[in-house]
């Protein structure tokens, strides 16, 4: 466990998928409470770069993408700019906590969409039909 007094702010190069488990990881720390007022910058360095993008559409920066992206985030980042974030808790039945910064999905849409692949020839309504015929078969 790294000694964070000694740290300014955590600055990672990567997607959104490292960032949530760097979140999730400073939250499991005995000092969480600190750990977590620690400022957090991304460098875009996944596939998606969700986050880094958002951040960088509210910072009022024109638009850009790819390699432009990584070097205007690294400019932001360079200028200081902070920005509080909520965080969504996510308690699990099995008693395990995540947290969420972006969004939070559940696989209820996806099981709907694919399900209703059967009701295709009913055409827009398949969806309403498939999400009443899950909903019935909810697996708990």
């Amino acid at each position: 466990e790294a000694d964070l007094t000694q740290l300014d702010a955590l600055v990672i190069l990567s997607g959104d998928g490292l960032l949530f488990e760097v979140i999730n990881g400073l939250v499991e720390r005995p000092d969480w409470e600190e750990a977590i007022q620690k400022p957090l910058g991304i460098l875009p360095g996944g596939s998606g770069n969700a986050l880094a993008a958002s951040l960088h559409y509210y910072s009022g920066a024109p638009p850009v993408s790819g390699e432009d992206l990584l070097v205007s985030c690294g400019f932001l980042l360079c200028k200081g700019s902070v920005s509080h974030m909520d965080l969504v808790s996510i308690q699990l039945s099995s008693g395990s906590r995540l947290f969420s910064f972006l969004s939070l999905a559940w696989g209820f849409v996806a099981d709907v969409d694919v399900e209703s692949e059967k009701y295709r020839h009913m055409g827009a309504a398949r969806f309403t039909i498939g999400t009443l015929v899950r909903l019935a078969s909810l697996r708990v």
